[in-house]
């Protein structure tokens, strides 16, 4: 019994159980504020039972952050974020935050490694970006700074250029009321 009840828990850990969904690793700072107060990453349940994601790990190959005791649902996000409460101020109570201890990665303007591990140490997703992904000829990729953050279009896709897209909901506004793009944490991705 007890090897089945292992065996089961290794499951709901299984590669591609959990995914690396959204980045905000650049945020724009006339609207959102600083990079640290303001980066975020967004986790998706893409598998059919629940997943608690406690012992699990996200890095940038440096740092570490130890994700606490969350029961991530079947087809849900949820979102790790630098600053709790300058999150709250921007995006509400609404999203879902997970609880997080160690050090926040500090995720580099130009280029990063996000590295999701599972409780055992192994490496559950990875995704290195860039801050050219997105960028449409000679204008840099909104999620470069202007507010967009970083989508996963096919969220059981590949985990290269062709597959994140800067985000494209516009339905925040900044002071002067005009729409700004602050991506989707905790919500469906705008490009799925």
């Amino acid at each position: 019994m007890l090897a089945v009840l292992a065996s089961l828990a290794l499951l709901a850990q299984a590669s591609g159980t959990v995914v690396l969904s959204e980045i905000m690793y650049n945020p724009d700072g006339k609207t959102l504020g600083l990079d640290e107060h303001m980066e975020w990453i967004e986790l998706y349940n893409a598998s059919e039972e629940g997943v608690n994601l406690a012992g699990m790990m996200l890095s940038d190959g440096n740092n570490q952050m130890y994700l606490g005791h969350y029961l991530l649902a079947p087809g849900a996000y949820a979102v790790v974020c630098v600053n709790e409460a300058s999150f709250r101020s921007i995006y509400g109570e609404g999203v879902r935050l997970i609880p997080w201890s160690g050090e926040w990665t500090r995720l580099r303007n130009s280029s990063d490694q996000v590295i999701l591990y599972g409780e055992d140490g192994t490496v559950m997703e990875s995704v290195t970006y860039y801050d050219s992904w997105g960028a449409q000829g000679t204008n840099p990729s909104t999620a470069d700074g202007d507010g967009s953050s970083l989508e996963r279009i096919d969220l059981t896709g590949p985990n290269d250029e062709s597959n994140w897209a800067p985000s494209e909901d516009f339905s925040h506004t900044d002071e002067e009321g005009d729409p700004v793009c602050w991506g989707t944490p905790g919500e469906e991705n705008s490009l799925n």
